[in-house]
């Protein structure tokens, strides 16, 4: 998939697509923000804060995958 392209502070909603012509669903990706301009939902807490922890840490603690996502 493409996960390894995205930053690892990064907040994905996904959706179920209803296909009447098929049985079953599919999953969807519905958009991907920031992590700060998510909601927990039914997320676990303590896996949100960590993403957003990660997104808003000091930039010694920066992981190399996030370096090409940086803003100075």
């Amino acid at each position: 998939m493409a996960g390894h392209t995205l930053p690892s502070a990064v907040v994905v909603d996904v959706g179920q697509l209803l296909d009447p012509y098929r049985p079953g669903h599919r999953w969807a990706v519905v958009e991907a923000n920031m992590a700060w301009f998510s909601h927990a939902y039914a997320a676990d807490p303590a896996r949100v804060l960590d993403v957003v922890l990660r997104a808003a840490g000091p930039r010694e603690h920066i992981q190399p995958r996030d370096l090409a996502f940086e803003r100075h």
